[in-house]
């Protein structure tokens, strides 16, 4: 038996849910592990010429716990998204591309191991998590979303 393809968009609610799991634990665990050693993350962020890096560190790694939490739970999905993805943007900015720019300093090699780091992915899956929310399947359901 054949499916059509247009019988799929009753299950996009199950990749939604499962990004939302795994990128919210990401981010929920990865805030643990700051916190458990502001520190060693500060350190990286004076590296790359974060200003206060002590208190970014410690501020970063809150938000990070809360929006990871709040992205798992679906809770303010698209604004938990949105936060973090201007945390993977300010961290392809600062602490992703320079590096890559020194060791590949033609635009080609730069953009094709750019656009491959973990981190670009993670803001694209972000940005779509912030455009397509829980789709009713968190533990608020959006308005008008049916259960």
């Amino acid at each position: 038996m054949r499916i059509k393809t247009d019988q799929l968009t009753t299950w996009t609610w199950v990749p939604n849910l499962v990004l939302r799991l795994t990128v919210g634990f990401m981010f929920f665990s990865g805030a643990i592990g700051k916190l458990g050693d502001t520190g060693r993350f500060a350190a990286t962020l004076t590296e790359s010429g974060i200003p206060l890096p002590h208190l970014t560190a410690a501020v970063l790694a809150v938000v990070e716990l809360v929006a990871g939490l709040a992205l798992m739970l679906g809770l303010f999905a698209r604004i938990a998204a949105l936060v973090l993805a201007v945390t993977m943007a300010g961290a392809l900015i600062s602490t992703i591309a320079p590096p890559l720019w020194d060791k590949y300093p033609d635009l080609w090699n730069f953009l094709s191991n750019f656009f491959y780091s973990p981190e670009w992915l993670l803001l694209g899956i972000l940005a779509w998590l912030a455009c397509a929310g829980a789709e009713g399947r968190g533990v608020v359901p959006q308005r008008g979303s049916a259960r």
